[in-house]
């Protein structure tokens, strides 16, 4: 039976017609029944437009708009950034989020973090001078993505086979359904890691624990209906 959260704020996502960080917030808004405005920039250059005049509060996407009514009566509109940020809101107002478990709440927002930490040396390799890195040379570049498919990205998802064998449930907090951060490694995973594969040379088959993670995530029942709508 498809959920649908009768109660809600009116959301929408901005962002660009990629994957990225925004089909993580897409799909779990699917999962969770949350009727989501989807924006996607036709260009970069609305994007740039938009931050360069400070509608964008940090300057960055995704950005979750929320409008809501306040107590007073008051229509109120707040923007919400950082896809973790934006998630665990998701799974508050979808009535998903351990309420009374918190434990398994920080677990959840500890395996966010960890997503953040496993990605955060290959977007920086992506993302060099945003981030103020200079990696001016091939000879820089190639080695910066040597290191990151040979130790680091292999550390981190050796790290996560070993969390998902010890889940009594398949998924990576040990919940009865998947979580916020099983939507974030689904995307890095089935999504970024395949369509980076020119960059770091990660073969899913090699970590039978992840693999089993995205094909269970893949068999959730609203993951076909989504993909004939996507």
């Amino acid at each position: 039976m498809k959920r649908k959260v009768e109660s809600q704020p009116k959301i929408k996502l901005y962002y660009f017609n990629i994957n990225g960080k925004g089909e993580a917030i897409r799909l779990y808004c699917a999962y969770a029944g949350l009727q989501l405005e989807d924006y996607r920039f036709p260009n970069r250059d609305e994007f740039l437009a938009m931050k360069a005049d400070g509608t964008l509060d940090f300057g960055q996407v995704p950005m979750l708009e929320v409008t809501s009514t306040m107590t007073t009566g008051e229509i109120k509109t707040q923007q919400l950034v950082q896809s973790s940020a934006i998630l665990r809101y998701l799974s508050n107002i979808a009535g998903l989020h351990p309420q009374n478990d918190h434990l398994t709440a920080a677990r959840i927002d500890a395996l966010m973090d960890q997503e953040t930490d496993a990605f955060m040396g290959a977007t920086i390799a992506t993302y060099a001078a945003r981030n103020g890195i200079s990696l001016e040379t091939e000879d820089a570049k190639a080695k910066t993505l040597e290191l990151l498919s040979k130790d680091v990205l292999p550390r981190h998802l050796n790290h996560l086979e070993r969390l998902l064998k010890e889940s009594s449930t398949g998924w990576l907090a040990g919940t009865e359904e998947p979580s916020p951060p099983d939507f974030q490694w689904y995307c890095r995973l089935a999504l970024y890691l395949p369509e980076n594969s020119d960059r770091f040379a990660i073969k899913l088959e090699e970590y039978p624990g992840c693999e089993a993670l995205v094909k269970k995530f893949q068999s959730l029942d609203f993951m076909k209906e989504y993909a004939d709508e996507k």
